[in-house]
């Protein structure tokens, strides 16, 4: 978890590969279907372009159809709401698969925007303009720290400096990661 620009999909990726488990990113998984014109794409489309959030009845859908079947995974980008993380706790109790830990790359807002704004040249990210970025942080605040409270509460949350290099970063998850598997 981390606001846009955090480093959520590339610490994703990274854990995803050194673990072999799937990397279920909720953003790739959207932009696909839009590129590629699907019902789902079509549906949400418009929602992305506005920098809003999809419904989470939408997402939990989309997240309980691809975890139903893995050992393991990395989550990106869900849960971004107390309802979907309601949801996904259920959906994990139901299938059998308990939740290990919550991973936090805290970066201050000043830092979220600045890559935010990068990654949209690099990557020609037309959700990334400055409107969509400022509406995104202001949602995450409101509507996502309170899932990062929540997990806090329960005892799952794990916070990691996000502002430091991607490889100081991935060690500091990694040793994060070891601590919760001795602890369990």
């Amino acid at each position: 978890m981390g606001p846009q620009g955090s480093g959520k999909g590339t610490q994703a990726k990274l854990i995803a590969e050194a673990h072999a488990i799937p990397h279920v990113a909720t953003g790739d998984i959207l932009r696909a279907a839009v590129a590629e014109g699907t019902e789902l794409g079509e549906r949400v489309r418009p929602i992305l372009e506005a920098g809003e959030l999809v419904p989470d009845e939408l997402m939990v859908a989309l997240i309980r159809e691809r975890l139903a079947d893995e050992d393991g995974f990395v989550l990106d980008g869900f849960p971004r709401t107390l309802t979907q993380a309601e949801a996904l706790d259920a959906m994990l109790d139901e299938i059998g698969k308990p939740l290990d830990a919550v991973l936090l790359l805290e970066v201050s807002d000043e830092v979220s925007t600045r890559r935010m704004r990068g990654r949209a040249e690099l990557e020609g990210r037309t959700d990334d303009t400055p409107e969509t970025i400022a509406k995104r942080l202001r949602l995450y605040h409101e509507l996502t720290r309170p899932v990062v409270e929540r997990y806090r509460g329960a005892g799952f949350l794990v916070t990691i400096d996000g502002e430091q290099t991607v490889d100081a970063v991935t060690a500091a998850i990694e040793a994060a990661l070891e601590r919760v598997e001795a602890a369990s």
